[in-house]
């Protein structure tokens, strides 16, 4: 039995893993951390009272670590500001129309849209814990959907 319960986790271990490189993948993301919820929730009740608590006010610090969406608005628009310079001009210039917004927000994922001088619609998704970020566009006329990119970064770099 103590067996099956390691080669289990050798498995969730496994899968995890995979999945954590391949971004964009959210289904498939979504089901491991699910399993792996299912196991840590399975190996919790096991737990003594004091590793409980430890464990509970650890997850407490984790939730208050969460990114919210003015930060992560705010994030968005100093990485956009540090990979293109000029674009502090270019808003000002108000020739062309350039806007940041959260597109939607859950406790997991923040979707931050950012409209391009260009006209494309970049979508930031954020991981509200990790602060993991992919990126997707959209070019109205010329693509006929979002597709993701090859841009992926920690938007906890750009928090103040």
């Amino acid at each position: 039995m103590m067996r099956k319960a390691i080669v289990v986790f050798l498995v969730l271990s496994l899968i995890l893993g995979l999945v954590g490189c391949e971004s964009g993948k959210k289904a498939s993301t979504d089901a491991a951390t699910s399993s792996a919820a299912k196991s840590e929730e399975k190996a919790s009740n096991d737990k003594t009272p004091s590793e409980t608590s430890e464990q509970s006010s650890q997850e407490a610090a984790q939730t208050a670590e969460s990114i919210s969406d003015e930060q992560a608005l705010a994030a968005i628009k100093k990485y956009c500001h540090s990979k293109n310079p000029d674009l502090d001009g270019i808003e000002k210039a108000g020739e062309y129309p350039v806007y940041w917004e959260v597109a939607s927000s859950t406790e997991e994922e923040i979707v931050v849209l950012y409209r391009s001088y260009t006209a494309a619609q970049i979508r930031y998704y954020i991981d509200t814990k990790t602060g993991d970020t992919y990126v997707t566009e959209f070019v109205p006329g010329i693509t006929d959907k979002e597709e993701l990119t090859e841009e992926s970064f920690n938007i906890k770099d750009y928090i103040d």
